[in-house]
């Protein structure tokens, strides 16, 4: 089998995630429950680790970038609040923003700091777009938000793992990340990072393992956002991938730029349709009068190539780009050029077989 969906999710997990998982097993109790704190350590260590990768004040963690964005969103913004983003966003930013009833701009990115308004409360955006590869830079976007008061709220479900993120040298107020893409880890782990003071009202209300005769919930962070019993496995495979990548990051950078080149090249050789010109693995493709579900199954079925076909819930992108559906082959550095060299013949063989 070969995988080429890493944009959703990571495959195969590295050997010291799999062991961090493990060693997670053997400790009993709960964290900030239980008379046995080496549970309640692990959290912190995981916490200083992902403080210093993306240069953040405050980590807090949950299942994922959807719960991130739907604490951020509703959390900050009012009815009456404007609040800005892109066509390129994923529906874990637009439906949060529909449902919130907040006065929303949709705009390209050079068009953001012309759309501000007097209640622009936030500016909430992609760092790397799940369709396209594109990286969009923050960096000015971020300065003038910060000199206007406006919260800079940053999707890097894409971005993180593949690029370096520094929060405060790019002016991001607050970063909502996965654990189980480019960061390597399991599924349902992901988190909110912080630099400053927000009051996010929380998502969930419930149990944190302190100042229980509080009605509310502690007003201070990470407790604030964290009601509930944590996955500590998922903790622990995020440190560990995060670790990993730390010690590696040239390499892997390297490695997935590298690949692609050589898949992009190879693929600008076809008789396919490609649709974009990626910073980052993903390529997205079509076949005239095939549908993208048909050449999808035919690469699983026969090939045992795994890719990923539809919209990917990201629908205005691809309004954007005039398409209905695609293929989407995503790439990372645990993938090689011998893989794509399957690919590459595979694609050779569907469009002859098919006389496309």
């Amino acid at each position: 089998m070969i995988y080429f969906d890493q944009s959703a999710t990571s495959y195969p997990k590295l050997d010291c995630v799999k062991e961090a998982v493990q060693a997670s097993f053997q400790i009993p109790g709960n964290a900030n429950r239980s008379i046995n704190i080496d549970m309640s350590r692990n959290i912190h260590r995981a916490r200083k680790t992902i403080q210093t990768f993306f240069n953040c004040d405050h980590v807090i963690f949950n299942s994922g970038c959807t719960e991130s964005l739907n604490t951020v969103i509703f959390g900050l913004c009012k009815p009456e609040d404007h609040v800005i983003t892109t066509y390129a966003e994923h529906n874990s930013v637009l439906r949060p923003l529909y449902a919130s009833k907040v006065n929303v701009s949709i705009v390209e990115h050079n068009q953001i700091l012309e759309s501000i308004q007097e209640n622009t409360k936030m500016i909430v955006l992609s760092q790397c777009s799940n369709v396209t590869g594109e990286i969009y830079p923050l960096k000015e976007i971020g300065q003038y938000a910060k000199n206007h008061n406006i919260i800079l709220v940053v999707d890097a479900a894409q971005s993180a793992g593949h690029i370096p993120i520094d929060m405060k040298e790019e002016n991001i107020d607050i970063l909502c990340f996965s654990g189980h893409k480019g960061l390597q880890g399991l599924s349902g782990i992901g988190g909110i990072c912080i630099n400053g003071e927000f009051d996010i009202k929380p998502l969930k209300y419930g149990g944190t393992g302190m100042d229980s005769y509080n009605e509310n919930m502690p007003i201070s962070y990470p407790e604030h956002l964290e009601a509930g019993t944590l996955n500590m496995p998922g903790i622990e495979s995020l440190r560990a991938g995060i670790q990993y990548i730390s010690n590696h990051f040239q390499e892997i950078q390297e490695k997935e730029h590298e690949l692609l080149e050589y898949t992009y090249h190879q693929l600008k050789q076809l008789p396919i349709s490609l649709y974009n010109e990626p910073d980052i693995p993903i390529f997205i493709i079509g076949i005239k009068n095939m549908d993208a579900s048909k050449l999808s199954d035919i690469l699983y079925s026969k090939y045992h190539i795994i890719v990923r076909t539809g919209a990917h819930c990201a629908p205005l992108m691809m309004k954007h780009l005039g398409l209905e559906s695609v293929v989407r082959i995503s790439l990372s550095h645990m993938n090689t050029k011998e893989e794509v060299d399957v690919l590459i013949q595979a694609l050779k063989e569907i469009i002859e077989e098919y006389d496309y």
